[in-house]
């Protein structure tokens, strides 16, 4: 064989050999692969759509599989399948048998078990979203690694220090876990290129580590919902390319840092929902690119920095409940879109410069000492969705603005002012509007009925404690979606509209309220929700009570401390969804409905003193929710019924001031176990009818002779002892006979 020949035949050996250990490594990876595939559960059963994984078959080229991504020798390099719908575990995953891969994103599937423990080549890793539980593995990291994410899992257990060996790393997320302890400060002593830090909504504790200034390249640091405590580091001034802070839910204690002024990066500062105290350092009106302030529900107090108008890019300025004071700062800031002062103590008028916030969409002030009228140019507002001017000292009238547009206003407190005046026909023109809250004022005249025909999307109509007067409109029986409506403390007459029954969205009990009061805001493409949770007072099971969030659930009437008169309209019973209804302290009279039973989530039922006659319907047994019930001072008479609930309803007081009325659990007992009133309460009551004769003989006996029973008691002393005896009697009969019940 010629010299040639040999090498010709030696290089075909050699490629043979290659081809045949090549192949051999691609059957390796390809069998790794659908071993683990063999391991999991497949979407497609049913109305699913079928899995990708269906392509992983050895019938095709590993390279053509879906989600796999091959270099130019054949390795599979990445791995991407994220909402695949598919279930199952890592266990079978030999990562390996896969030497090349350098990226896996498993992200929002179903996978359970632990974490794989071997990633020492991967650069990308994204297991977010899935149900992984168990702790985070000591030997875990990878140098390599660029991004981290395990976020919205089961996790628990510690931070490992040796994460602190990805040097590389930029994007670090586990948030949404169970994890617990301390922030190891080694992680920013050794990650110079972190971008992103999100440990969020975990239990994690301790203080927020100073080291934290090593991290200078530091973007986007949330650390929201965790039992952190201490005090805000003054290191955190370092941070200049800090774009987003959220440090909410937390227990930070002190002032804030006057370092955060240096932070000029900042989009989003937000230290809410924490112990924080002193004055708003005036560093702040040196964010110029600052888009969200929220410092809301701390305890700073002292006034706003007048300068923070200096902030043009400002959207939302959040410090409500703190103990902040002085006048409303002046916010000439174009661009707003929403401003939250609630519960502070800021004095003044309604500031006319926020008339001029073409962009708001939110305005909160409630809850502090604001005084004068409304301005007419609040109405001009025409992308204003929520307003709330609640509890505040706002007096006078609303007032028409000159233009006549429609508003897109959704939501309107101006509850427990000194409002005056008639129904404005401002309101008529807010045809979007779905809250209307204008208790606790001087609100005069009648209810309008055009509200059921400009107001067609109303879910809360709270007029209480005004001075109303006129009949209910039978026109309110329009408002389908109508959830909560309070009429009560004003000066209505007539009867109570049996049309009420129309009011569908009462019929079936609630699980959503579908109030569009969030506002979605993109800031430094981060899509930022800022969401307000509506707040409605409700005379609830005898006491006055504040809902916020759990007002979705509620459903009810309150007509009560009016002077309605006629009967209770039997239609009413066919609102099965209502939760609570209250018609006490009218004039009605008549019997209470027999199918009040009818009312199956019906919790809390007030009819006392009213004129109502008759016995207890039966079928009140079968409120098996009622766990709040007022029937006193009426003309009720019979056995109350027993059974269900009524069982756990023991209060006398309940049934009181009813003379007719007898069982448990009066200390009265029935006669024969009728329903009718028993002997001894006919024999009382025709004892009060005669009490109440003698009363009347007597004022006739006034009247009529005057001068001759003058004359008699003033000149015959036997007559003055027997005619004053007789009334003492009467008088401690009737004072035995309240007594006894």
């Amino acid at each position: 064989m010629t010299p040639l020949r040999k090498i010709q035949a030696s290089l075909l050996q050699t490629s043979f050999l290659l081809l045949v250990c090549t192949s051999s490594v691609f059957d390796q990876e390809a069998g790794s692969l659908l071993q683990w595939k063999s391991t999991l559960a497949l979407a497609g059963g049913g109305d699913q759509p079928p899995s990708p994984l269906l392509s992983w078959s050895p019938a095709k080229p590993m390279c053509s599989w879906f989600g796999l991504r091959c270099d130019s020798a054949g390795h599979v390099t990445e791995i991407n399948i994220p909402r695949a719908g598919f279930s199952g575990t890592l266990a079978a995953l030999d990562l390996p048998a896969l030497p090349a891969l350098t990226r896996l994103n498993l992200r929002g599937n179903n996978i359970t078990g632990t974490i794989l423990a071997n990633t020492t080549n991967l650069a990308y890793l994204d297991l977010s979203q899935n149900s992984l539980s168990g702790e985070i593995p000591d030997t875990l990291p990878s140098r390599r690694m660029r991004y981290f994410n395990l976020s919205s899992n089961e996790l628990h257990g510690l931070i490992p220090q040796s994460l602190s060996g990805m040097r590389e790393v930029r994007v670090f997320d586990v948030s949404r876990n169970n994890l617990t302890g301390a922030i190891p400060p080694e992680l920013f002593m050794n990650w110079p290129e972190i971008t992103t830090f999100h440990a969020q909504n975990n239990s994690l504790a301790g203080r927020i580590p100073p080291e934290i200034s090593n991290a200078s390249k530091l973007e986007s640091l949330f650390l929201y919902r965790n039992n952190l405590f201490g005090q805000i580091p003054v290191e955190i001034g370092r941070l200049t390319s800090l774009q987003h802070i959220m440090w909410a839910w937390t227990s930070l204690t002190g002032p804030i840092p006057h370092s955060v002024g240096n932070l000029t990066s900042l989009v989003f500062l937000g230290f809410p929902y924490n112990n924080l105290i002193g004055k708003i350092p005036l560093g702040i009106t040196n964010l110029t690119a600052l888009e969200a302030l929220d410092l809301s529900a701390n305890q700073l107090e002292g006034e706003v920095p007048a300068t923070i108008s200096s902030l043009q890019s400002l959207r939302f300025l959040v410090i409500n409940d703190n103990k902040l004071s002085g006048i409303v700062p002046y916010l000439n800031i174009t661009e707003l879109v929403g401003i939250s002062l609630s519960n502070n103590s800021f004095t003044g008028e309604f500031p006319i410069a926020f008339c001029q916030q073409a962009s708001l969409r939110i305005l909160d002030l409630s809850n502090n000492q604001l005084f004068g009228e409304l301005p007419h140019c609040l109405w001009n507002l025409q992308h204003l969705l929520f307003m709330d001017l609640s509890s505040n000292a706002f007096s006078g009238r609303l007032q028409m603005p000159k233009d006549s547009n429609y508003l897109s206003l959704e939501s309107v407190h101006l509850a427990n002012n000194s409002l005056i005046g008639g129904f404005s026909l401002i309101l008529k023109r807010c045809r979007r509007l779905l809250i209307l809250d204008l208790g606790e004022n001087k609100f005069s005249g009648t209810v309008p009925s055009w509200i059921g025909v400009s107001n067609p999307l109303l879910r809360v109509l709270r007029l209480r404690s005004n001075m109303l007067c006129g009949s209910i409109p039978w026109q309110l029986s329009q408002l389908s979606f109508l959830q909560l409506l309070d009429l009560s403390g004003n000066s209505l007459v007539g009867s109570i509209p049996s049309s009420l029954s129309n009011l569908t969205s009462m019929v079936q009990p609630k699980s959503e309220f579908n109030i569009p009061l969030q506002i979605s805001y993109l800031i430094s493409r981060q899509l930022v929700f800022y969401v307000y949770i509506e707040r409605i007072n409700i005379n609830w099971k005898r006491q006055y009570h504040t809902f916020e969030g759990a007002i979705a659930l509620m459903t009810g009437i309150d007509l009560s401390s009016n002077y309605l008169s006629g009967d209770i309209p039997p239609e009413l019973t066919s609102l099965e969804g209502l939760r609570f209804l209250n018609l006490s302290r009218n004039h009605l009279c008549g019997d209470i409905p027999k199918d009040i039973g009818n009312l199956k989530t019906l919790e809390s039922l007030d009819l006392s003193w009213n004129e109502l006659s008759g016995s207890i319907p039966s079928s009140m047994s079968q409120l098996k929710s009622l766990d709040s019930l007022n029937l006193s001072s009426n003309h009720l008479v019979g056995e109350i019924p027993t059974g269900s609930q009524l069982e756990t309803l023991v209060e006398p007081s309940i049934y009181s001031n009813n003379f007719g009325l007898c069982g448990f659990p009066l200390n009265i007992s029935c006669s024969n176990g009728s329903n009718s009133a028993p002997a001894p309460a006919l024999s009382a009551h025709s004892h009060e009818i005669e009490v109440l004769s003698c009363y009347y003989s007597v004022l006739a006996g006034l009247t009529f002779g005057f001068w001759l029973w003058s004359g008699l008691l003033l000149l015959l002393k036997p007559w003055r002892v027997v005619v004053f005896h007789y009334i003492d009697q009467i008088q401690e009969s009737a004072a035995k006979r309240n007594f006894s019940f």
